[in-house]
């Protein structure tokens, strides 16, 4: 399974659920359909992609929760919330302990990415809400290696970590590779010098990266998914 960096307007919706809710402005996914005028049938065929995420629903999003910037919801540009003194006023005491985390862009989906630190500046990332503390970077998933736990479209909460200290085998890591990024789970490899990367989904055989071709490991802290 490759991550995929696309930053689409589906993928923004998702993660402002996710912000409201951890806000709580909103305490489910039926909830935010109700306020915004549709049915939750509706906005969980949205979600899952069976449903256009049409211009009328972007809209009412936008009247609804003015906290969030329109042009962020629309385009991907900017901050996800608001930065007025208004806004800000208002939304205080929700915000004080919000952990903003960059999200990786679509510009270091295509081959190799280098290493995250160095080749991605995290104020020209795009932000979002992690609900835990310790995350360096949040990434979106593709493909189906890694189901059911990692279900293509949904995002992982990363930190990166010393692989020639210390690697916590069994656990799940992005490997930022010279053939691209990958999440996969580790074991040890054949020699000290490499490691074995295996997928949930069996019918994936699993392959050997050596460290020499890594630019940098990260551990999954969390997976962010709707269901």
């Amino acid at each position: 399974m490759e991550l995929s960096q696309e930053n689409t307007a589906l993928q923004r919706l998702k993660l402002t659920i996710l912000y409201l809710k951890k806000c709580r402005t909103i305490i489910s996914q039926a909830e935010f359909a109700s306020m915004i005028g549709i049915k939750a049938s509706q906005m969980s065929e949205i979600l899952n992609g069976k449903r256009k995420l049409s211009e009328q629903v972007i809209n009412k999003i936008i009247k609804t929760f003015t906290q969030i910037n329109p042009n962020w919801l629309l385009t991907g540009k900017g901050e996800m919330v608001n930065s007025s003194p208004e806004e800000n006023t208002k939304n205080e005491n929700n915000n004080n302990n919000l952990n903003i985390v960059p999200l990786l862009p679509v510009s270091a989906r295509g081959g190799s990415l280098g290493d995250f630190v160095s080749s991605v500046k995290p104020e020209d990332c795009e932000k979002i809400i992690s609900p835990i503390n310790g995350v360096d970077f949040a990434m979106p998933v593709y493909g189906d290696s890694m189901e059911p736990e990692y279900p293509s479209g949904s995002t992982v909460l990363i930190k990166k970590i010393n692989e020639r200290a210390f690697i916590v085998w069994g656990q799940t890591y992005v490997l930022d590779t010279c053939n691209g990024s990958v999440i996969k789970r580790i074991l040890p490899g054949p020699d000290e010098n490499s490691v074995t990367c295996v997928s949930l989904n069996s019918e994936y055989p699993p392959f050997v990266v050596r460290f020499e071709d890594m630019f940098g490991m990260y551990r999954v802290l969390m997976v962010l998914s709707f269901k």
